[in-house]
């Protein structure tokens, strides 16, 4: 749990937008890598242009080119990370397969099926395979965050996909996951994108598990992570069940805004002070004010009748 306090100016202040000063994909690489290493991340040497061809043509897949780019500079080999040099053809295979085998569960287990694949089919799983193996690969990045491995080109958008199958869009692109979640320092660059490319098949799954409003709650939990708590503790938060243990689905703004609000009130009875709430879950609103803050002027408002 977060024992440390934030500057109140810092803490009511929205952060200024980084400015784009990267230009190239290995300057960019080269800054990202030094945020890595500042926050205790071991990278080892990059890999070579015959390495990265090597694991292409074994594993069938292409590296986008900004991922390509960070890999080449360094390759980071801490926990969660995929070691593409030292792990076997066959360790690196079921990698890359986690995704559509839990897609496939998901399926078959719950009959999940997305209006965009057509009808459903008396055989959901079979026809989820074809579907699946059409799709792009998702290349893995970092734990359960994966990046489509086409189009080839820069910015595709990062996916993460748990062992439920769950689809969420977590970043637009792989600086910004990589800003967002494991290097906070690290300059924008030029080309990061600002939208999430549609990507087959991925796009439409996450969708259905509310898009960007997914990745939000995401965040959330990546947050409750860096504050040091368990992953049973934050299952145990995260999961609302109705009377009949179903887990209730966020859909909207005003769900998940009900959601933070009820995170928050769990951090404050567990002894943590409103600063340590804010900076942990990142609740700081357009005005400028927290999120706790702001909300409380909305209920002085309406009490009031203003």
């Amino acid at each position: 749990m977060a024992t440390g306090t934030v500057d109140n100016k810092a803490a009511k202040s929205k952060p200024p937008r980084p400015k784009r000063i990267c230009f190239s994909f290995a300057a960019y690489a080269g800054d990202l890598l030094n945020c890595l290493k500042a926050s205790k991340v071991a990278i080892d040497e990059g890999l070579s242009d015959a390495e990265l061809s090597n694991i292409e043509s074994k594993l069938k897949f292409s590296f986008p080119p900004d991922l390509r780019a960070i890999l080449q500079q360094g390759l980071p080999v801490s926990q969660g990370f995929p070691n593409w040099r030292s792990s076997s053809t066959q360790q690196l295979q079921i990698l890359l397969n986690l995704p559509a085998s839990s897609i496939l569960r998901r399926v078959s287990s719950t009959r999940f099926w997305h209006p965009s694949w057509g009808p459903e089919p008396s055989d959901p799983t079979r026809v989820i395979a074809r579907l699946l193996h059409d799709a792009p690969p998702l290349v893995p990045i970092y734990r359960h965050c994966y990046i489509p491995s086409s189009p080839g080109a820069a910015g595709n958008p990062v996916f993460h996909v748990d062992n439920d199958g769950d689809v969420r869009l977590l970043s637009f692109d792989v600086a910004g996951f990589f800003r967002e979640f494991l290097a906070p320092g690290t300059e924008e660059p030029v080309w990061a994108a600002t939208a999430a490319r549609r990507v087959r098949f991925w796009s439409e799954v996450a969708d259905a598990q509310g898009g960007e409003l997914g990745g939000c709650l995401e965040r959330v939990v990546w947050k409750l992570r860096e504050g040091g708590w368990t992953e049973e503790e934050i299952r145990e938060m995260m999961t609302v069940e109705e009377k009949k243990k179903n887990k209730l689905k966020l859909k909207d703004k005003e769900a998940l805004e009900w959601h933070v609000r009820a995170l928050s009130l769990v951090l404050l009875r567990g002894g943590w002070s409103r600063e340590d709430v804010v900076y942990s879950l990142g609740l700081v609103a357009d005005q400028g004010k927290s999120w706790l803050e702001f909300h409380q002027d909305q209920h002085n408002l309406n009490i009031n009748g203003f």
